[in-house]
């Protein structure tokens, strides 16, 4: 994966923290607004529920709220004071209140957008012209090669490439009606809930985790504070701390990660650590030392050590960077496709569908023009190739959207 900048504006941005924070604080302005109203009309206990408001306020109660104080004004005479502050409340308050929630449905559960390209996210980019870590709209480029050649992509608008990984997968198969029989990717997408989705679908698992090539190390192996250097008898299910002393379980418990994923943890605990003469290298915990483990997540580690560390696995972690990153070079770098020209999702997926058509005709090209048998035949060859392959990307790429369809067709059939 890789970032790609957005045409938006870059100073255009709505945080989502900051939007929450300005809706409480105006909430509670305006709750003391009508609660200084009630006290000033008088209204019994029944009305006064029906006036309050509740602290998770929305702009369509407000505003039937504000109506139905409008109505009391009218059969009461009331000081011009409280008059404009319903006033104010309704020109003022309620616009604002509404705002909000707008900024909120646009952001969904992204934390930012931009005001001039909605779909876009404030990411952080490699290319940072102003040397301070700025975050820039964009958004998330996956793609899978086979041999330089791109065979799928997909745009996403959130920045962490965990997330991605299922719905790119789920695209590669909406587009060839199968799965890959291996997948081959960094760390950034080792998870439990990516592991066991490649489980689940027949796909070997050569995806790495975040501290692969660190156990690897003499340091990482020596460092008994590391559950993964503690031994595990798995027939009567306790680990062994580096004393000698057992750690048996002591309860379950269900966890779930910031993508709503839920999986079960077990917590094991020592039975003594008092006098320890290793205890503040093990841990530094006050009680006897209690750890936490998945053990699903666990088995998929291991098994995909043993994948990544055999010959085939060594192959394709090799593979894997010469291709992959050796596309995101040719696109970035020598077709100099840094920021994208088209706003919105749709559009930018149907201009990165056409970069990625024209980075496999050129390495087609390559390989045709270095084969004997279609030595003066490349260019015909070429033009049916394109004709055929440019069809058949649009209707993948966008099937539902009929009317770009058309457009893209109705232009082919002229050219032919």
């Amino acid at each position: 994966g890789t970032k790609i900048e957005s045409v938006a504006n870059r100073y255009t941005f709505v945080w989502k923290g900051s939007v929450e924070k300005n809706k409480q604080k105006l909430e509670s302005k305006i709750q003391v607004v009508l609660d200084e109203i009630s006290q000033v009309i008088e209204e019994d206990n029944k009305e006064k529920e029906e006036t309050a408001i509740a602290p998770a306020l929305t702009s369509e109660e407000l505003n039937r709220k504000i109506q139905a104080i409008n109505e009391i004004l009218k059969e009461k005479g009331v000081p011009k004071r409280l008059e404009k502050k319903v006033e104010k409340l309704q020109n003022e308050a309620l616009p604002k209140l509404a705002e909000y929630e707008e900024h909120l449905r646009i952001m969904g559960e992204r934390n930012s957008y931009s005001k001039t390209d909605r779909d876009a996210t404030f990411m952080r980019l490699k290319e940072d012209h102003m040397k301070n870590g700025q975050l820039k709209p964009a958004y998330n480029l996956q793609l899978s090669t086979e041999k330089n050649f791109i065979t799928n992509f997909t745009v996403h608008q959130r920045p962490g490439d965990t997330v991605t990984y299922k719905h790119h997968m789920d695209s590669f198969n909406e587009k060839y009606e199968h799965y890959p029989d291996v997948a081959i990717a960094d760390a950034g997408y080792g998870s439990a809930e990516n592991y066991e989705f490649l489980d689940k679908n027949g796909i070997e698992i050569y995806v790495k985790y975040n501290y692969f090539h660190k156990e690897q190390s003499q340091k990482f192996k020596l460092d008994v504070s590391r559950v993964e250097n503690l031994h595990y008898n798995c027939k009567d299910d306790y680990f062994v701390c580096p004393m000698g002393q057992k750690m048996t379980p002591v309860g379950h418990a269900w966890r779930k990660s910031d993508l709503g994923y839920k999986y079960q943890i077990t917590c094991y605990q020592a039975q003594n650590c008092v006098g320890c003469p290793i205890r503040g290298a093990c841990n530094k915990q006050k009680g006897n030392r209690c750890i936490e483990v998945n053990h699903k997540l666990f088995i998929y580690k291991q098994k995909a050590r043993e994948n990544l560390l055999s010959e085939k696995g060594k192959e394709l972690r090799g593979r894997r960077c010469s291709e992959v990153e050796q596309t995101f070079g040719q696109l970035k770098w020598n077709k100099k496709f840094k920021r994208y020209l088209l706003r919105g999702l749709e559009k930018v997926s149907i201009e990165t569908a056409i970069l990625a058509l024209a980075h496999n005709f050129q390495k087609l090209s390559v390989l045709l023009s270095n084969l004997d048998v279609y030595q003066g035949k490349t260019d015909l060859l070429m033009n049916w190739l394109n004709l055929k392959l440019f069809v058949y990307s649009i209707l993948t790429v966008h099937p539902s959207n009929p009317k770009i369809t058309n457009i893209y067709c109705s232009k082919i059939k002229e050219a032919a």
